[in-house]
């Protein structure tokens, strides 16, 4: 793919494709002329093909909108466990789910007056959102039935919203654990890297044994249940030791389930890995596309999300919220602004109903600006990037790896070729 600047529009071709144009700050896209492509060449000529794109770079697209700031905390993750029954040999939560200090449930007891704290600084008619992770978070269902109970019970005196997810293993889901996610009609995200051949080297029981077989079952008692229960999106991580992205999204759809996510490990820090990952999700997206369209396409959640972001043009400044509307509580119950975080002492931000407000102060600018991305085409899409893949890949969650930058921008340009198609289409 080649790419030509002016200014804060950026162009690119792909093989026998027509050229297209993305205005950074007002996110349109538009198909561009042979002729101007050309032009781009030497944006300094006065070419007239130029004058047409120096008018459009110049505008201000009235319906593009500004990030919205959030004024409060909206979302929690709960480590309701710090121990885990698989042994991932890309765990990034202390190689065994423990974070370095294995904790078995977290104290339901402390954790409802945290709950509580945040819940009184919402307004009305807002949502407040929680999701369980661990380790294994349905090693501890009666801790998330528990919490989960709670937050309907207060959020439905106070006229707010309660959104419940949960990250799991999927290997534990039985009456029960099923019982309890019904009971929260929670967005269930199961964690599965392709299949058996390749799920069980990378996702192994603590025991050695493969972890699959039970992970499809538990999947499949999950779909029985969808009506119940929200969303179901199985989601992958890859890196050197697991890079058959195509494989894995062929598996994923022989399942009914809502969405796939593909990521990248947070660990990974190999510049051929990274290329042959984008070459992969390259490959899932012509075949989505080829097999279904737009429909097949959004299925992946990353295109979806920028074709949402490019339906409403709504700009994004930060790429998550860590620290301005979203923290994590672990299992000890102290406070963090990122699940990667957790367990690293000079990245705790407060502990019980204390907030260390000085640390907090520091997450207040959008990561744009933190990030020193203000002149990146891509800003608007991506915004700013992950503080903690910055800090891997850097040593400074403010300093850019410049290969979770590539991979963005690359994946972005490949949402616009297919986006363009589509709205062409349409």
């Amino acid at each position: 793919m080649e790419f030509r600047h002016y200014k804060d529009i950026i162009a690119l071709k792909l093989e026998n494709r027509a050229p297209l144009a993305f205005h950074a700050r007002n996110l349109e896209v538009a198909e561009i002329s042979e002729q101007l492509w050309s032009a781009m060449k030497e944006t300094s000529s006065l070419l007239p093909e130029l004058e047409e794109l120096k008018g459009w770079e110049a505008q201000e697209n009235p319906d593009a909108k500004p990030a919205t700031r959030s004024t409060g905390i909206r979302s929690l993750t709960i480590n309701v466990t710090q121990i885990c029954n698989l042994k991932c040999t890309y765990c990034a939560a202390g190689g065994d789910g423990t974070y370095g200090a294995a904790q078995t449930k977290i104290s339901v007891e402390k954790t409802l007056p945290q709950l509580k704290f945040f819940l009184e600084r919402i307004p009305q008619g807002e949502t407040f959102h929680v999701s369980f992770l661990g380790g294994e978070p349905l090693l501890y269902p009666e801790g998330i039935q528990a919490i989960g109970s709670y937050v309907l019970s207060e959020t439905s005196l106070r006229n707010i919203s309660a959104r419940f997810s949960i990250v799991t293993n999927g290997t534990l889901i039985n009456e029960k654990t099923l019982g309890v996610l019904k009971n929260i009609k929670a967005d269930v995200t199961v964690s599965l890297d392709g299949p058996a051949e390749i799920n069980d080297q990378v996702r192994p029981m603590k025991n050695g044994k493969g972890s699959t077989e039970q992970v499809v079952q538990g999947l499949r008692e999950l779909i029985a249940a969808k009506n119940e229960l929200g969303s179901i999106t199985l989601h992958g991580v890859f890196s050197r030791s697991n890079l058959e992205v195509l494989a894995a999204y062929r598996f994923f759809r022989s399942f009914e389930v809502d969405k796939f996510e593909f990521t990248y490990s947070v660990e990974e820090k190999d510049q051929n890995s990274n290329l042959e990952f984008v070459s992969q999700m390259n490959l899932i997206a012509e075949e989505a596309y080829q097999r279904g369209g737009e429909k097949e396409l959004r299925r992946i959640a990353l295109f979806d999300q920028y074709f949402r972001a490019l339906d409403t043009q709504q700009r994004t400044e930060n790429y998550c919220g860590a620290g301005k509307s979203f923290l994590v509580i672990d299992a000890r119950n102290n406070i963090f602004t990122c699940p990667w975080d957790v367990g690293i002492k000079e990245e705790q931000v407060g502990s019980g109903t204390h907030l260390d407000n000085a640390k907090m102060n520091a997450y207040e600018k959008p990561l744009i600006e933190q990030n020193n991305c203000q002149n990146c085409w891509a800003r608007f899409l991506c915004g700013g990037g992950c503080m903690f893949i910055h800090k891997k890949a850097t040593g400074n969650k403010h300093v850019k790896d410049d290969q979770f930058c590539n991979r963005t921008r690359s994946l972005i340009a490949t949402t616009l070729f297919y986006y363009t198609q589509c709205r062409t289409a349409c």
